[in-house]
């Protein structure tokens, strides 16, 4: 077995995760009639219920800031045992204030209401607080790693994010537990501890796939990153990142906090490039303006909403891993970044597709409601593609028809170009109502995942912008303030320049490096 351990780091990498395990949590079977489609035990593990019932819960760790678990995180238990603690050393009066349980979420009360499949269940969004207020799968105690709120603020501290990991891995508080009516404090380290344990529970551990917000766990996910790979060095890492709202090319150097913002998402691609076997960065939802009129043909989501646009990326990128946990399927992350990676130069990637397939397909179809979420505008020149691999889901005899006539018309053959076909992708209750006619139960979509010469366009304008910053003494307090120094943002430059020159040039005027020279502006 080839079993794949997922960390997921930050509140839109949350959100796009709990989608994703609802997912696999509407493969399971209970019958005994009909097959999985997929094999569970590569991201499952046993566990327990919070009802301490076994049952299967992903092999995941899930970092976010404490506030943003809800009802997943355990305030109350952790502030009573500090108090008890407190209790047999101080002899003086204590008061104790607890915070009030948060509420059971909308969604669960009515699974739990026992409403039928066709109840507004499937008609109307709940109100959703927090990721954990849709979640259908159960998360072993392990998998809840809650990060400190009072660094909550610190968007864009690339060193702080550093150094909170190292802390956070020194001393853990992993769990609570109630023994003999006494409360129990156990530590442990996050690397030799949760993590271990996942690691442990696997017969021929591959490697990870990892989803992180480059604005808020960047520097924390570099770290745990580069902590993994000094153990794990010949381990496999399929990484999705998801930028920050600042867009190097319309962002002014006068802006400190775009300029923070910035450096910061150029200081995660670098730590990408270095650290992952492949990646694919994902573009804020606030720059999806270019895809509204793909995406909106059969959706009608709201970009400021979380839980619709996560659920559109999960869909995406659930559909596109899916070969790494069909049954009988011989991928693993390896095989998968040795054929979009077969330069050895293209380490980063392109995540797109169709969401909802209208019928009947058409082979312009394939084309013009293809979506690109990693650099907002289509590959229509498939001339200019390394390799592809496409995934199905639900297409009918006259949808493959067309999408075979579409892959036609681009020159790339096998080996560098498969395509899997698989069954329709399932919309749990879970999913939101971004449906612009009626909701269906399952979705006939696409996925492709790519390298193409066009990642040098999005690359370039993080070098530039970082090289502009460089030259100019005005950004030093903004750097001063992310732990940098002007030698740190020179070997950036140098190193993203270097990451673009990989993908070749798509045009002479695309890529111009000057030497950086020490002068203000």
């Amino acid at each position: 077995m080839r079993e794949i351990i997922y960390i997921q780091a930050g509140s839109f990498a949350n959100y796009t995760g709990t989608h994703f395990w609802n997912t696999q949590e509407s493969y399971f079977t209970y019958d005994g009639e009909d097959e999985p489609i997929v094999n569970h035990d590569l991201s499952f593990e046993e566990g327990r219920s919070p009802q301490n019932q076994p049952t299967l819960c992903p092999r995941l760790l899930a970092f976010d800031h404490k506030s943003h678990f809800g009802t997943l995180a355990k305030t109350n238990e952790a502030d009573l045992a500090t108090n008890a603690s407190l209790d047999t050393t101080w002899r003086g009066a204590v008061s104790r204030e607890t915070q009030d349980p948060i509420p059971q979420s909308e969604y669960h009360a009515r699974l739990e209401s026992n409403m039928e499949e066709g109840d507004d269940l499937e008609h109307q969004d709940p109100k959703i607080r927090y990721w954990s207020d849709y979640s259908r799968v159960y998360l072993d105690q392990k998998s809840i790693q809650a990060i400190p709120d009072a660094l909550e603020s610190t968007e864009a501290e690339w060193s702080i994010g550093q150094g909170l990991f190292r802390r956070y891995d020194e001393v853990l508080l992993l769990f609570l537990r109630l023994i003999a009516s006494e409360m129990i404090m156990q530590e442990t380290e996050l690397m030799d501890g949760a993590f271990r344990l996942l690691v442990e529970n696997c017969d021929n551990f591959q490697g990870l796939q990892m989803m992180h917000d480059t604005s808020t766990f960047g520097g924390f996910s570099h770290a745990f990153m580069t902590s993994f790979r000094d153990e794990f060095l010949k381990a496999s890492v399929l990484n999705f990142s998801f930028l920050s709202g600042a867009d190097p090319n319309h962002a002014g150097i006068d802006n400190s906090f775009d300029t923070k913002r910035l450096v910061n998402d150029a200081l995660c691609l670098q730590s990408l490039h270095q650290l992952s076997d492949i990646a694919f960065p994902i573009l804020h939802p606030s720059r999806w303006s270019t895809l509204e009129s793909t995406l909106s043909q059969g959706l009608a989501y709201d970009r400021n909403n979380l839980y619709h646009t996560s659920a559109v990326v999960s869909s995406l990128m659930e559909t596109a891993t899916l070969p790494l946990r069909l049954k009988d399927s011989q991928d693993d992350i390896a095989t998968i970044a040795d054929h979009l990676n077969w330069r050895k130069s293209s380490r980063f990637g392109q995540l797109g597709g169709i969401v909802s397939l209208p019928v009947p397909a058409t082979t312009s179809m394939f084309t013009n409601l293809h979506c690109n979420l990693s650099t907002g505008v289509p590959n229509t020149d498939d001339l200019a593609v390394f390799a592809r691999q496409n995934v199905t889901r639900g297409l009918l005899h006259q949808d493959l028809t067309a999408f075979n006539a579409w892959c036609d018309m681009s020159s790339l053959r096998e080996p560098l170009v498969s395509s899997i076909y698989a069954p329709a992708y399932p919309v749990p209750t879970s999913f939101p109502s971004i449906f612009r006619h009626t909701r269906p139960r399952s979705l006939r979509m696409t996925s492709s995942l790519l390298t193409a010469p066009s990642t040098s366009i999005q690359l370039t304008g993080y070098a530039k912008f970082v090289e502009q910053t460089a030259r100019t003494r005005r950004s030093d307090g903004a750097l001063m303030s992310m732990g940098l120094e002007s030698d740190d943002v020179k070997e950036l430059v140098t190193a993203l320049w270097e990451i673009v020159d990989g993908y070749g040039h798509e045009g002479e005027d695309l890529v111009s490096s000057d030497k950086i020279d020490e002068g203000d502006d």
